[in-house]
């Protein structure tokens, strides 16, 4: 910015390049409030400044005589609150839509037909019920403004649903008592769930592919185009007053011949 101002500070004194300054510093408005609107309209997730913000990643089926058994996978969290928590434990259920294609409909009948689709119906409906796709995590002593990385392990073989957006609650849950700011995150120091304070980052959030920062992916580009706006202001101010010496410059010229 300081060489741009210095640059167009030079130009006060002549007035050749007037016309291309004044085209260069035009042609950045249209794009820019075109870009403005495509980022209001998209309404991208985001996550939340005043949350403990978690992910599952890197999951790893595990094998038994080649079969799927369980999974290993990570999780991190990134406390952006100033709440230090002495301990709680992380509940997650994935919700399992993969047994739909168990469904005898009615072209199921119409290739079984009806006698023995209802056979086969018996049979499955006398199976075990599927394992909830579920897995808790326990996290000790985390700071405000920490992060940590766990590896963990679910008994479960559909790891594939763990990419997906995932319900949960923190419970038990235990904060330092001696933290005056309890009660203005909603959260009272005598509750054993604080899941309020948390937020579940899936792969369908884009900052779940990069690394947790203290602000929103989202903050992070509004203050970086609230520094732009600023420059840009600052190079309207110096070209005005380019337009305000030219001006100045011509009576001159024209009292003198």
């Amino acid at each position: 910015m300081k060489k741009v101002t210095k640059f167009l500070s030079v130009l006060l004194s002549g007035a050749v390049l007037l016309s291309a300054v004044n085209s260069v510093a035009a042609t950045p408005e249209q794009p820019q409030a075109q870009t403005k609107q495509q980022k209001k309209d998209a309404k991208e997730p985001t996550t939340r400044p005043d949350a403990v913000i978690f992910k599952i990643h890197d999951i790893e089926p595990v094998l038994e005589d080649g079969v799927v058994k369980g999974c290993n996978y990570m999780i991190t969290l990134y406390n952006r609150t100033s709440i230090n928590f002495r301990t709680f434990t992380i509940n997650l259920n994935w919700p399992d839509k993969v047994d739909e294609r168990f469904k005898f409909d009615r072209y199921v009948e119409s290739i079984l037909g009806v006698e023995e689709a209802e056979k086969q119906y018996a049979l499955f409906s006398k199976e075990e019920a599927t394992k909830p796709v579920q897995t808790s995590v326990t996290v000790n002593a985390f700071g405000a403004d920490k992060q940590i990385s766990l590896r963990s392990y679910m008994d479960n073989e559909k790891c594939y649903l763990m990419l997906s957006d995932a319900q949960f609650t923190v419970s038990p849950c235990d904060i330092a008592r001696n933290m005056d700011t309890i009660g203005s995150f909603g959260v009272n120091a005598e509750e054993n769930n604080c899941s309020s304070l948390f937020q579940f980052v899936s792969t369908e959030n884009p900052e779940y592919f990069g690394e947790f920062k203290n602000i929103s992916a989202t903050e992070e580009a509004a203050q970086s185009e609230s520094a732009e706006s600023r420059e840009l202001s600052d190079i309207d101010v110096i070209i005005n007053k380019i337009v305000e010496n030219l001006g100045t410059s011509d009576k001159t010229l024209t009292n003198i011949y």
